[in-house]
């Protein structure tokens, strides 16, 4: 499970009452919720949701076939043995390069276009074609990919809504989230300086596998095309002649969304596949179910919600929470908040947390993360929090009011196997 589902935002004000924020906090926000519309509603997020599903899957079918007890995490992914593997090999090679050495918002200096060479994976006799766009900059190059893709689409969104007011919008210290606006310097000027452009273009680039290949696609052909007047235009009549690969030939844009859409909620269903969890499933059914076909519909929706000026006044974004909701909130008090406005989605928040849990399941088994990121809110509510929610969470299962992540691994087959970290 992704953490797209859990959103934590770094304030001491009231989780539930969103409008009251000051705006500093609400761009915060904003940005993180523009990742979750990415995730339910792209190719690069419904294909990392899939993935992880399957790894998490794979891990704990793994679990089941081995005669021991005692689980030392994290567990590798076997190469040779299924596509799991493969489809961890395939989501890397298309992340690109994330840490610059040390390079942060203040001394990234892009230098030139990107090239894009191709790179071939042998995947148990299959090769699969990766382009590696390789973008240089002062001190080296670095692999353009959908995180650079994301992450500077919704720093583009803070500045469309809220301005370039450096008093709210504020690019993280630590890694430069201005890539595409440096990278669209070395194309056109035109290009550089249309903000609304450059983040819808984002927003369609991330309905690909790789993003960062069909974004600098997208900036030849504007190029190319002259640097059309009609920014929205030119990006519709990309969409419309848009065919994407499937695995019966090529399928058109909206087919191809849908198939990538079924696997990810396929994937989901592998952790909630029982009936005590039909109310989360309908919820998260909804919400991926709502977002594509919004997509699919309204192609530049969430840059629209975005013109309709601030947060707190926005009428479209009020829209979209009726619609979609929200992933679970926490702030800093450690207290849960979380949209159950959306229709026929009667999800409790605590029934809530049990999404929370599932993506701490899933970086445990395979990361060796912090085991639970339950325990700070159990902790504010002065709830019993010891050794057992790191090696036996599972005891936690049968209490009055069960622990998530305890009931999860119970629920998962998962109980008598103590974890070593």
């Amino acid at each position: 499970m992704p953490s797209m589902f859990h959103l934590h935002v770094h304030t001491k004000r009231n989780i539930k009452k969103w409008w009251k924020w000051d705006d500093k906090t609400l761009c915060t926000f904003l940005h993180e919720y523009i990742h979750f519309l990415q995730d339910v509603s792209t190719v690069a997020g419904l294909y990392n949701i899939y993935v992880m599903g399957e790894c998490l899957a794979d891990r704990v079918n793994r679990v089941y076939n081995m005669n021991t007890n005692q689980i030392r995490v994290p567990i590798p992914l076997v190469p040779g043995v299924n596509n799991v593997q493969n489809n961890q090999n395939v989501l890397d090679a298309v992340e690109g390069t994330i840490d610059l050495n040390g390079v942060d918002k203040e001394t990234l200096q892009i230098i030139g276009r990107a090239t894009v060479n191709n790179q071939n994976l042998n995947l148990n006799g299959v090769i699969i074609t990766i382009h590696d766009v390789h973008v240089p900059y002062a001190g080296g190059d670095f692999l353009l990919g959908n995180y650079h893709i994301s992450e500077s689409m919704a720093y583009l969104g803070e500045k469309i809504m809220y301005g370039n007011n450096p008093l709210i919008v504020q690019a993280s210290p630590n890694y430069p989230y201005d890539v595409v606006s440096q990278l669209a310097h070395f194309y056109s000027p035109q290009l550089e300086n249309n903000q609304p452009l450059l983040f819808c273009l984002c927003d369609y680039a991330l309905t690909f596998s790789h993003s960062g290949s069909a974004l600098i696609g997208f900036f030849e052909h504007y190029v190319n095309a002259g640097c059309p007047a009609d920014w929205r235009a030119f990006v519709l009549n990309l969409i419309s002649c848009t065919q994407v690969a499937g695995t019966n030939g090529m399928q058109t844009y909206a087919d191809g969304l849908r198939s990538i859409k079924d696997l990810a909620l396929e994937s989901l269903d592998k952790k909630f596949n029982n009936g005590s969890y039909n109310d989360i499933r309908r919820w998260y059914y909804n919400v991926i179910n709502r977002a594509v076909e919004m997509r699919l519909q309204y192609p530049l929706f969430i840059y629209d919600f975005l013109s309709g000026g601030s947060l707190k006044t926005n009428m479209q974004f009020r829209q979209l929470l009726k619609g979609l909701g929200t992933p679970v909130l926490t702030n800093d008090y450690y207290k849960t908040s979380f949209t159950t406005k959306v229709s026929g989605c009667a999800l409790r928040k605590r029934r809530a947390q049990y999404l929370i849990a599932a993506g701490s399941i899933t970086y445990a088994l395979g990361d060796a993360y912090i085991p639970c990121d339950l325990i700070d809110i159990c902790k504010a509510k002065h709830k019993y929090v010891g050794r057992k929610c790191r090696t036996a969470p599972w005891k936690h299962a049968r209490k009055r009011f069960a622990c998530p992540y305890g009931h999860l691994w119970y629920g998962w087959g998962l109980k008598d196997k103590e974890l070593v970290w």
